[in-house]
């Protein structure tokens, strides 16, 4: 097993684990010693893609000898990854001394173990699929390590469930609960259009407004003013739409279910359902992602499964109806903390590293200074970043229209 350690100077690091197929023994050891565990699966899928113009000194070992091992890299400044640019001061206190810690005592550990040569012959025995492991770190304080294998089947598994929980939904609801799932479903569609619209706008004017085409090459963050806000927006302009449909919809129907209800009384029950649903679209579009990350091989669909399964099971515990007689209440506060809890804290830090990487790799992809669009680039990190923003706010957002 080798253990290499490449990437441009700075702090915040992660682990790619490259071989045949991500070695569970390995990992495991290394999760169960090192004192700063910074893993993400999603990372080294993006980096096999080929979405990142880069390699690895460890793509030796890999591809000519097909040995096993861990590949750790450096992801702040990427931008200045292998060129001129990448220089000993950007190198920031403790960031050796940190990442130095986790080699060694991984390395002892696995050395010492009684296990590694048993456990280093039985994965060259197995096949790549069985090799195959899932991993990521919540707040690099915990890494979480377990197989492809038990992955794939747990996934299906909440997939059954789900779709047979929404099929006995619908079935019950006849045909206005069905229209309303399929509004449920354009609203996500306008979010997503509208989430995308409003930041590529904004990429293609700031070459044109702004001295430097790409200004958050020098400081990352500032993505977040620049395309997160509009995207954010244009979320919510989106979303609006589908809630607006949603009420005029289940206003008309209960003005033939329900007669009784007038004025006000009916446009506070037709707001509150209006909501619900808004809220449980959310389940659909993860589940969505979900099957298609799952049918792929996805190593990161772990992330839609957290998003997908913990809000779920706020809704469940916290505001579903057992009966349709029961008119619906205001979705509670605790419901939102409740359902983002866990999401939150397991993939916040993966979209910072990532659109970090994302900067870093646009700056390389241009390998002839000029000969790209200027705002391509922008184009690029617009469209991920209102990917990343209509997606996980769709259940914050729900509570905007009318709950506040």
């Amino acid at each position: 097993t080798f253990c290499c350690r490449s990437g441009s100077y700075g702090y915040q690091w992660e682990i790619h684990p490259f071989s045949e197929g991500t070695h569970q023994w390995a990992l495991e050891s290394f999760a169960a010693v090192a004192k700063y565990p910074s893993a993400q699966i999603a990372t080294q899928d993006v980096f096999r893609s080929g979405a990142i113009k880069s390699a690895t000194d460890f793509q030796i070992y890999e591809e000519v000898a097909g040995l096993p091992g861990l590949d750790f890299a450096y992801t702040d400044t990427t931008s200045v990854y292998h060129t001129k640019n990448d220089k000993m001061e950007l190198l920031q206190p403790g960031s050796l001394q940190h990442s130095g810690e986790n080699m060694l005592a991984f390395l002892l550990h696995a050395a010492s173990s009684p296990k590694f040569m048993k456990d280093a012959h039985q994965a060259k025995q197995d096949s790549t699929e069985q090799k195959k492991a899932i991993f990521f770190d919540i707040l690099g304080k915990y890494m979480v390590v377990y197989p492809q294998r038990l992955a794939t089947m747990f996934h299906n598994s909440i997939i059954f469930q789900s779709l047979l929980i929404w099929g006995t939904s619908l079935l019950m609801g006849g045909r206005p609960g069905l229209v309303s799932f399929g509004i449920s479903c354009l609203s996500i569609i306008l979010t997503l259009i509208f989430s995308i619209f409003l930041p590529v706008v904004v990429a293609f004017a700031l070459p044109h407004i702004c001295p430097f085409p790409v200004p958050f090459v020098g400081n990352p963050w500032l993505v977040i003013g620049l395309f997160g806000s509009p995207a954010l927006l244009g979320a919510f302009i989106g979303q609006h739409f589908g809630f607006i449909l949603l009420k005029r919809h289940i206003q008309e129907v209960h003005s033939r279910t329900k007669p009784g209800l007038t004025g006000n009384t009916m446009d506070y029950i037709v707001g509150l359902e209006a909501e619900r649903w808004i809220f449980k679209s959310g389940f659909v579009q993860w589940l969505i992602v979900l099957i298609l990350g799952t049918y792929l091989k996805v190593g990161a669909s772990y992330i839609a499964l957290i998003w997908l399964v913990s809000p779920a099971f706020a809704y469940g515990l916290m505001e579903a109806t057992l009966t349709p007689v029961r008119s619906p209440k205001q979705l509670k506060v605790f419901t939102l903390v409740l359902a983002l809890a866990v999401p939150v804290m397991s993939s916040a830090g993966l979209f910072i590293r990532l659109v970090d990487v994302m900067v870093g790799s646009i700056v390389r992809a241009d390998r002839n200074p000029g000969g790209l669009p200027d705002w391509l680039g922008n184009v690029v990190v617009a469209v991920a970043i209102a990917i990343v923003v209509s997606f996980t706010f769709v259940y914050l957002l729900s509570y905007v229209h009318i709950s506040g």
